[in-house]
């Protein structure tokens, strides 16, 4: 008796599976009609939230940007804990603290705030990646609440795009990445509450001001246009919780870039606060008149210094009218005052001033006032 050959049912599969997968692989419009089929239908259809989409994948790009390039910064000091129960004991601990930080140049520099590193005994840097390393300290500036680090390594790494923060309009679309709380890699979103915020502290320098949510261990990370450039090192909040209420503060890169290039001139030491020791202001017609100052002439006038200051010293006078610092307009008082901070202490001012109708240039060094008691 013949004995008839039986196809075992597992073989019909594998057939149905690979035709199945030929059929997706040379028919990608049968493909999404599958997974069309197969997706769970949405309360709202994408083609009604097209520019909502459009949107989220703008944030999106800007993230997968930025993640390249933005850092942690964690310090560690040792500092006095004192017993909250036994009265007068005490202890030496080693404290840990996150900030944020990124990337300017590919051999690895990286900006961050000064405060997040001031008086630190070991600074890391945690990379996207998760690798660590031990920071090497370049410099920094105490006044401008900058600081400037190095991957000790010969590896490539990408850096950040520094945009033009005088470009920026309030209105426009700010992005904050860092690491608030430890939280590393965290993505906020937020527009340019206002320009040019002044004298927000004893720094007297301007801020851009965000709603952007900005928490504790966000400072020293970049604040981003909608293109991923970096528009802002992300520097305070104001609240009285502690935590961001929606009013965050940044340095505009235009003026963190001119700090930069007084770090790299003054490597390994940290640019502390100076003063010039003047009072000045624009002044009224009848002084112009009486002083022989040209009407269109622009600059403040110095109205009275202080005894024994750098001023004093470096023979500022009252009543010179002050064209210049270093090269730059002086408009108004801030500008005179953000090229003092600039320089810093130690470093030599140069002014271009008009003095008896007489244009002259001095050199002011601006020095340590120190007032002995009773004077």
């Amino acid at each position: 008796m013949e004995r008839k050959y039986k196809i075992p049912p597992v073989v019909y599969i594998n057939f149905v599976l690979v035709f199945v997968l030929l059929v997706a692989i040379f028919f990608p419009e049968i493909r999404a009609s599958f997974r069309k089929i197969l997706a769970s239908p949405k309360p709202i259809s994408a083609s009604k939230q097209s520019q909502a989409i459009q949107i989220q994948n703008s944030f999106r790009n800007v993230y997968k940007e930025a993640q390249a390039f933005v850092v942690s910064i964690r310090t560690k000091k040792t500092e006095m804990i004192f017993h909250p129960y036994a009265f007068g004991e005490s202890r030496e601990d080693r404290v840990s603290s996150i900030g944020s930080g990124f990337i300017i140049d590919e051999r690895g520099f990286v900006v961050t705030n000064y405060h997040v590193i001031k008086n630190a005994e070991i600074i890391e840097i945690i990379m996207p990646d998760g690798r660590i390393f031990p920071a090497r300290y370049v410099g920094s500036h105490e006044r401008a609440d900058i600081a400037l680090l190095k991957i000790p390594s010969n590896d490539r790494f990408k850096p950040a795009l520094l945009g033009n923060s005088d470009e920026i309009e309030v209105g426009d679309w700010a992005v904050a990445v860092g690491s608030p709380y430890g939280l590393e890699k965290t993505f906020t979103v937020g527009v340019v509450s206002a320009k040019s915020r002044e004298d927000l502290d004893e720094t007297g320098q301007t801020h851009i001001q965000t709603d952007t949510a900005i928490n504790p261990g966000s400072s020293g990370g970049p604040l981003l246009n909608i293109y991923g450039e970096v528009i802002g090192i992300n520097r305070m909040i104001r609240s009285s919780s502690g935590a961001s209420a929606g009013i965050g503060f940044a340095i505009p890169i235009n003026y963190a870039k001119k700090v930069l290039r007084q770090i790299e001139q003054n490597v390994g030491q940290n640019i502390r606060p100076a003063t010039l020791g003047v009072m000045a202001t624009t002044p009224l017609p009848d002084h112009r008149k009486s002083l022989g100052i040209p009407p269109e002439a622009i600059g403040v006038l110095v109205y009275d210094i202080e005894p024994n200051s750098s001023a004093d010293r470096g023979g500022l006078r009252r009543y010179d009218f002050i064209l210049a610092a270093n090269g730059m307009t002086v408009r108004h008082i801030n500008d005179l005052r953000e090229q003092v901070g600039l320089v810093g202490l130690g470093g030599v001012l140069r002014l271009k001033i008009l003095r008896d109708t007489q244009e002259m240039e001095l050199l002011i060094p601006l020095v340590e006032v120190i007032y002995k008691k009773g004077s």
